[in-house]
């Protein structure tokens, strides 16, 4: 999404929700191969903090989800985004990161 656009995006990590039990399971091992594979793809573009552990790693580049849908949006209209998620069922829908324009090559860096 960030090379199509050209734009950089921060994502505030303790805010992508997580199933129970998914971290420790990731820690044990229990990860995708295509998690590898899309770091090998463009983990190159990622900046991570320090400490931010193994296995939330591969979680970020896990193509697997469990309905789980990311939308991007202006942010003059994320209030208004928000709203309709909630009228529609979907009241756990929150904003877990925002693009901005690049200086350079489109990076995403992740933030605890």
């Amino acid at each position: 999404m960030a090379r199509g656009a050209g734009l950089d995006i921060e994502l505030a990590w303790s805010g992508v929700p997580i199933h129970e039990g998914v971290r420790s399971l990731a820690a044990a091992g229990h990860v995708t191969g295509a998690s590898g594979r899309n770091w090998s793809g463009y983990g190159h573009d990622v900046d991570l903090p320090a400490g931010f552990a193994d296995a939330d790693a591969a979680l970020l580049t896990d193509p697997q989800t469990s309905g789980g849908l990311l939308v991007a949006c202006a942010e003059d209209s994320v209030a208004e985004v928000l709203s309709t998620f909630e009228r529609h069922g979907f009241a756990s829908a929150t904003v877990v990161g925002r693009a901005s324009a690049t200086r350079a090559n489109p990076r995403l860096r992740v933030t605890l």
